[in-house]
């Protein structure tokens, strides 16, 4: 009864356990080749693939956020920097050297224009203070323009008023005098050591031993009403302004720190304040009647 082959056995057991066996494989189909498809093209219009590189961008310091980045080709910022203060500046002192020697010999010598010329001295220092103090409104041109041709206008119409005995001779030689030594300092503070040219500490300690100085002469000349301590005083004020301009042009070379591109404005405000002051120290040491 159960001899025979096994598959016979099999065929014996209920479905449900032949279920259990696993299905036989199949054999895989024949693949039918496909078709291959060539796309042509012209032989004018090839794609050519050149490698792109890339450059890191460099990073700027916080302080010079505000200039444009250097060019490889391009003059340095601080060149770009210097150039336009300098050239604000000598527009600024060649306006007031022209008016100065207009109305020296416009107006009379009998009219008593010293109240106005106060006025307008008085009006352009507070000119120059907003302009100081306005740090974050420099960096629009329109206000440090507008602010600046202002200060300039007021100030050199004040000194211009302001003076005895408008001279025109003795005009000419001041301004020539004050443009001299403005063009010598600066020579100065750009190439000469460091080591040699005044930092802050002793600006400062100048400043103070100036106004103690100067409190002191013009106390004296008020009581005494003597010329010469007026020629003291002006000789202390041409004196203070050799170190200040010292100073100021390493801040203009970038020897001291970095400034942002808009703060030249500021910077040819100064040289022309010193060129101003000079140009009065001059004429009153030059025309005195004490000589």
């Amino acid at each position: 009864m159960f001899g025979g082959s096994l598959r016979n056995y099999c065929l014996l057991l209920p479905p449900a356990l032949q279920l259990l066996n696993f299905p036989p494989q199949q054999q895989p189909e024949e693949e039918v080749p496909r078709p291959l498809v060539r796309f042509e093209y012209p032989s004018g219009h090839q794609l050519r693939l050149v490698p792109r590189r890339l450059r890191a961008r460099r990073a700027v310091p916080d302080g010079d956020a505000s200039r444009p980045q250097e060019s490889g080709n391009g003059p340095n910022l601080d060149v770009i920097f210097m150039r336009r203060c300098y050239l604000m500046a000598g527009l600024f002192s060649t306006t007031t050297a022209i008016m100065a020697m207009i109305l020296s010999k416009a107006i009379p010598l009998g009219i008593d224009l010293v109240m106005p010329g106060f006025i307008c001295a008085m009006v352009s220092l507070l000119v120059l203070f907003l302009l100081s103090i306005g740090t974050k409104c420099r960096k629009f041109y329109w206000f440090s323009f507008i602010l600046a041709g202002l200060f300039v206008s007021l100030s050199g119409m004040g000194v211009i008023l302001v003076i005895w005995h408008r001279n025109l001779v003795y005009v000419c030689i001041a301004l020539l005098a004050a443009s001299t030594v403005i063009l010598i300092f600066y020579f100065a503070g750009a190439w000469l050591p460091k080591v040699v040219l005044p930092g802050e500490a002793a600006i400062l300690l100048l400043i103070v031993v100036f106004v103690v100085a100067s409190l002191f002469v013009m106390t004296m000349f008020i009581f005494t009403d003597k010329l010469i301590y007026q020629v003291v005083y002006f000789f202390l004020l041409a004196i203070m302004l050799v170190p200040t301009s010292l100073y100021n042009a390493q801040v203009v070379h970038g020897r001291r720190f970095k400034l942002p591109v808009y703060e030249f404005v500021i910077c040819a405000v100064n040289v022309y304040l010193h060129f101003l002051l000079f140009f009065t120290a001059f004429y009153y040491i030059i025309w005195t009647p004490i000589w």
